[in-house]
């Protein structure tokens, strides 16, 4: 008998839980959209960073042939 009582009460809480709000957004949902807005800021600024680092370096070898 306690181990149908406490199957119905699982079931229970599954049926609860899986009846929650759809629209909502977990935790999971909100932590993964910070994780993709932190790696698309930290693409663009490398990739601005390596563009500066490429002109610094054509500069340094215009530099270097205009002392030849």
């Amino acid at each position: 008998m306690k181990t149908l009582v406490t199957l119905f009460a699982v079931a229970t809480v599954f049926l609860i839980v899986g009846c929650s709000k759809q629209g909502e957004e977990g935790k999971a949902e909100k932590a993964g959209k910070q994780v993709d807005q932190a790696m698309e800021k930290a693409q663009t600024y490398t990739g601005e960073k390596m563009k500066e680092m490429g002109q610094a370096i054509e500069r340094t070898g215009d530099d270097l042939k205009k002392k030849q």
